[in-house]
């Protein structure tokens, strides 16, 4: 590619030198003038079409790498925490973010890329002796429910978890939350309650 830019850049250089050094004095003269000018627009018209190619595959590379970037992240709970009803699950810093898409900040994992994602939470809670004293905890895309496990035994805790593909468009969050139940306590440390995910195909 870069040889044929050369070569037909310096042919373009040299026509257009010749046809400024012709002479006019006579109709041959003119007529060579106008043959090496035209010579020199069809030079000009194939280098811009040589151009033309290369920026459409410099955008068809720079398309596929986009979408061929990875994602995948895996964090956990760091220590027990008592939750009221629609409280945000608090979580510690990424055992693994490729693609920097979990925002320890707020609690939430941001879409780098537009695509198919699965999501996986797992928790396990302290939930006492009653089968009344249950929890639930839901996955939410923008405030929208798109998974939901319980957490409900006789023993004094229990554990969890839920899976779900979805698709999110680059910029939408992720988050878990307390939803219901008279339990409080979500058991933390190690990797007892862990949200992880990964892209499974990009848009």
């Amino acid at each position: 590619m870069m040889t044929s830019f050369v070569v037909f850049l310096v042919s373009a250089v040299g026509l257009l030198i010749s046809a400024v050094a012709l002479p006019t004095t006579s109709p041959s003269s003119t007529s060579k003038r106008s043959d090496a000018l035209a010579t020199l627009q069809n030079a000009v018209i194939k280098q811009w079409q040589l151009i033309t190619q290369m920026q459409s595959k410099i955008a068809t590379l720079e398309s596929r790498l986009g979408k061929d970037r990875p994602v995948a992240f895996m964090v956990s709970v760091p220590y027990n925490q008592d939750l009221n009803v629609n409280q945000r699950v608090g979580f510690g810093t990424p055992e693994l973010n490729v693609g920097g898409g979990f925002r320890t900040a707020t609690d939430s994992f941001v879409a780098p890329v537009s695509g198919i994602y699965v999501l996986f939470l797992k928790v396990m809670g302290q939930i006492g002796t009653h089968y009344t004293n249950y929890m639930t905890f839901q996955l939410k895309k923008d405030n929208a429910v798109i998974a939901e496990t319980e957490t409900n035994d006789n023993d004094n805790s229990d554990r969890s978890s839920v899976q779900v593909i979805v698709h999110l468009t680059k910029g939408q969050s992720v988050w878990v939350v307390k939803s219901g139940g008279t339990g409080r306590t979500i058991f933390g440390g190690g990797v007892v309650s862990t949200l992880g995910g990964f892209l499974l195909r990009a848009d």
